[in-house]
């Protein structure tokens, strides 16, 4: 029988629970139940008790053991303490009677035996459950039983304790499900954080509030078993409790359900022995059981009934001078238009949380309007919240309908340059520039020279114009009056993103110094200030962020960054989210934190009614190729040639900044891939030509370094020492620049061109040391592993072992296959030359290290600096050198390393 079992039951890894869907977070106990399955014929038998909260999965484990248990043919008996089947699965018997299942269990043979909701037994049943715990463990009986702690009754308890103490009975409390477990069973909801955060790991909750398909309606209908139950003025009770939403005072909500005060109380007390009901903070406050509990009450009133009970709540609150907070949920559910008091407790709630909850907020706003006229007080107030509602919250058509309209009805009304701000906004994102432009210019003219907060936000998004389209004289202007104007009205979040945006401008113009210190002073302002100023514009800390990965402050800017997201994700400012992950994702990418930026593009959640502007959709694209390109797994390239492919698209013939970037960085990516050639040709063609005229001198080193690497591939020594000159033409016009990575290697190109490889190695040490000075590691393992192939190239080895270390260490921090690749691939060309090498006479590591930097030209004196050795130890290594290879002067020593390079040249080139 045994045998038979195991033959029938497969191990967990490979389970499918008997057809039904596996069980997220709870893989282990199943595995120890099924486990247990197997060994019952061999005796005893085993009771296990499944304890913990509603909803918690005990049933669901239960059901999942009893399905393995009908797959191998074992015999199943269940009970359950309450005639409602609601938590059973769909394909589950009909229970059968308590004792039936102590009978069966009595006659002997393999039987598991199921009791659910043993805290609902009647007393009379408790012994029925004695008698079943004493039948399993002598005989071939897995016995489950399960029940909610708090609803069990003091007999009930008394029984558990006493089977557990006596060795019958085995307690098991189920607890919440792991944050990773929970996203799991959520899968890509656009909420899940959030969800997760409400749910606390209870699977029934998380299926309620995430609402997915027939998930949600199983876990819904376990809920609405547990009010089948109810008498109507208990149930009445329970639906004025998920109504107020919150936790309420009795008295509250006997006023609510408008019910008689000491029966209410009697019924309040069944509620709270059902625990559907529990007690809150303060005392004597009480709360339905969860919020999942009280939307499902809540969803299934009837629509009368639900209007008259926000009626009843708001009124009660209203005479207990309750604040607006607390009304405006009663007031949008049962909004008045003979009560003008509703319309303006529902706009000022909106103002209120129109940036930590502006979906809430664009509810409390749509109930307001169908209170007013056009026109009326308010109403214009009313359209314009709703507009930055629908901005903030992504659904930017409706945004925009709302604006046109408003434009048209409201001119020279205060709203009208609100109004335009955010048109702008929306026309910017959708890559209409002229039409953002000029609607920015028209909001200060609506201003005619006031002295206003709003034009800061007007100034600040001409400055954006300007950048988008390369002005960036214009933007330091716009930005830096955005500033002084944020700083005289103190709005220090507006300030921070006005200097980020006029270091930028500083920056593409030829001014780093002061560009860094705008940039130093905007993150001090954003640092300084409390998640709800920012949330105000979140904008400033993306603005900031960008701005110093500009800068080369990596650490920062995925500091400010992460800040930003967790602000959007955590309020549904979605409209900004993917524009902050994807500068994100590129910080990252740039530290070599390849899966981070990865998994952050992944964050990206797109509804339909979203709209992304082209910038975003296109640049996120471009990151996503380079991340996959860099990390090189299985089908890694093909998706990034396409994703770039995409993003190529995207760009179209735009002339803005950022598509001339993205099809800079095709280019680079088609060098990559092994076509030198056409690379060139697309940067130069994208770039602006010979001049790279469409670049700023901030920029162009970068570029220079791809295309002097290029030339250098197409043995071209003439371009590639013009690229070289062009980037440090570039460094030498940026006051105090310090060094730059990308000049430094173009230069390495143009002396290897020419065959100066020790100058060539130097510029490389340079250029290796900045960019691990700023953090990127990606391009750091890039220059080691050019210096290391240049080295191999021109037939010396010294060195190189040591570059390639510290490849090796970079490319395994980024994650990076590629890289890795290129070590391994470096390495055995290493060993290929250093097995030539051997044919010499047998020379020390030291000996030959020496004799290397003798044969350039280098005096004792000067070996002896650079292997901090003594000149005396530099004369006696370079003796024994000259007897072991037979040579009696520095000159014949020479001669003999080139010798011996020319040959192990040919040796390499004939392999």
């Amino acid at each position: 029988m045994t045998d038979d079992l195991r033959g029938h039951i497969p191990p967990p890894a490979r389970r499918g629970t008997g057809g039904a869907r596996p069980l997220t977070g709870r893989e282990t106990e199943v595995e120890e139940l099924v486990s247990a399955l197997i060994r019952i014929e061999n005796g005893p038998g085993r009771t296990v008790a499944l304890v913990g909260d509603p909803g918690i999965g005990k049933s669901a484990l239960m059901w999942a053991v009893a399905a393995e248990a009908r797959a191998a043919g074992i015999p199943v008996r269940t009970a359950r303490g309450r005639s409602a089947t609601a938590s059973l699965q769909d394909d589950a018997p009909p229970p059968q009677d308590l004792r039936e299942v102590v009978a069966r269990a009595a006659e002997g043979g393999p039987l598991l035996a199921v009791v659910d909701d043993v805290h609902l037994l009647a007393p009379d049943q408790l012994p029925y459950i004695e008698q079943l715990l004493q039948a399993t463990a002598g005989g071939q009986v897995l016995c489950l039983v399960a029940y909610r702690q708090r609803q069990l009754s003091a007999m009930a308890a008394e029984m558990a304790s006493r089977a557990a103490s006596d060795g019958l009975l085995e307690v098991w409390g189920l607890g919440p499900l792991s944050p990773e477990q929970a996203a799991e069973l959520l899968g890509d909801h656009p909420s899940a954080d959030e969800i997760c955060r409400d749910a606390m790991g209870n699977p029934q909750y998380l299926k309620i509030l995430g609402a997915h398909g027939r998930t949600g309606a199983e876990a819904v209908t376990a809920v609405l078993g547990e009010l089948a139950g109810l008498d109507p003025e208990a149930l009445a009770l329970l639906q004025a409790a998920a109504v107020l939403g919150e936790p309420f005072h009795p008295e509250l909500l006997v006023a609510v359900a408008g019910q008689d005060t000491a029966a209410a109380l009697r019924l309040l007390d069944t509620l709270t022995r059902l625990d559907l009901v529990r007690s809150a903070e303060p005392a004597p406050h009480l709360a339905v059981r969860h919020r999942a509990v009280g939307d499902v009450v809540y969803e299934r009133l009837e629509p009368s009934r639900r209007t008259d009970l926000h009626r009843r709540a708001d009124a009660a609150l209203a005479e207990q001078a309750a604040p607006v907070s607390r009304r405006v949920r009663h007031v949008a559910g049962a909004a008045d238009p003979n009560r003008p008091e509703h319309v303006t407790i529902l706009i000022a709630a909106a103002r209120s949380i129109l940036y930590s909850s502006p979906a809430v907020a664009a509810g409390y706003l749509k109930a307001a309007l169908p209170l007013l006229r056009e026109g009326e007080e308010h109403w214009h107030e009313a359209q314009v919240l709703l507009a930055r509602a629908r901005l903030l919250t992504g659904d930017a058509a409706e945004g925009r309908e709302l604006l046109d309209a408003l434009r048209s009805a409201m001119p020279g009304r205060p709203g009208e340059v609100t109004a335009l701000v955010d048109s702008s906004r929306i026309e910017r994102r959708l890559g209409r520039y002229t039409e953002a432009g000029a609607l920015a210019r028209s909001g200060l003219a609506v201003l005619a020279d006031q002295d206003a907060a709003i034009a800061a936000a007007l100034h600040a998004e001409l400055a954006d114009h300007a950048y988008d389209l390369q002005e960036y004289e214009t933007c330091r202007e716009h930005a830096d009056t955005a500033a002084a104007i944020a700083h005289r009205y103190h709005d220090h979040v507006g300030e921070a993103r006005a200097l980020a945006q006029a270091a930028l401008g500083y920056l593409f113009t030829g001014d780093v110094t002061t560009a860094q210190a705008r940039a130093a002073a905007a993150a001090e302002l954003i640092d300084s200030s409390s998640d709800t100023s920012l949330l105000t514009h979140l904008d400033a800390s993306v603005q900031v962020g960008m701005t110093e990965g500009m800068l080369g402050r990596l650490l920062d800017a995925d500091r400010h960054l992460t800040r930003a997201a967790v602000l959007s994700r955590r309020t549904r400012q979605t409209y900004i989210e993917p524009q902050i992950l994807t500068v994100l994702a590129n910080a990252r990418l740039r530290c070599g934190n390849l899966d981070g930026a990865l998994a952050t593009l992944a964050q990206i959640t797109l509804r339909g009614d979203r709209v992304v502007s082209p910038a975003e959709e296109a640049v996120s694209a471009m990151v996503r190729a380079e991340i996959l390109f860099w990390r090189d797994g299985a089908g890694d390239l093909e998706e990034a040639e396409a994703s770039a492919a995409r993003a190529l698209a995207v760009c179209g013939d735009t002339p803005t900044a950022w598509a001339v970037a993205v099809r800079c960085f095709h280019a680079e990516l088609v060098l990559r891939t092994g076509d030198p050639a056409r690379a060139r040709w697309l940067l130069t063609e994208a770039a602006g030509g010979a001049e790279l005229s469409r670049l700023t001198s901030w920029r162009k080193p970068r570029w220079c370094d791809t295309l002097a690497q290029a030339s250098l591939a197409m043995g071209d020594p003439a371009s590639v020492e013009q690229w070289a000159r062009l980037a440090e033409r570039c460094v030498e016009q940026l006051p105090s620049p310090g060094r730059n990575g990308f000049a430094l290697r173009a230069r390495m190109h143009a002396h290897a061109a020419r065959g100066e490889t020790e100058t060539a190695l130097e510029k490389a040490v340079e250029a290796f040391s900045d960019f691990s000075l700023s953090g990127e590691r990606i391009e750091a393992c890039a220059t080691l592993l050019a210096a290391a192939e240049l080295s191999l190239h021109t037939g010396r080895t010294q060195g190189v072992a040591d570059r390639l270390a510290g490849a090796a260490v970079l490319a395994d921090q980024c994650g990076s296959a590629r890289l890795i690749g290129d070590v391994s691939r470096l390495r055995s060309r290493l060993a290929d030359r250093t097995a030539v090498a051997d044919a010499l006479p047998a020379l020390t590591a030291r000996e030959r290290e020496i004799a290397d930097l003798a044969s350039t030209g280098m005096t004792n004196a000067g070996i002896a600096t650079t292997l901090f050795l003594s000149v005396r130890t530099v004369e006696t290594h370079l003796r024994q050198v000259y007897r072991k290879l037979g040579v009696s002067n520095r000159a014949a020593l020479t001669r003999r390393m080139l010798d011996d390079t020319a040959s192990r040249a040919r040796q390499a080139d004939a392999g």
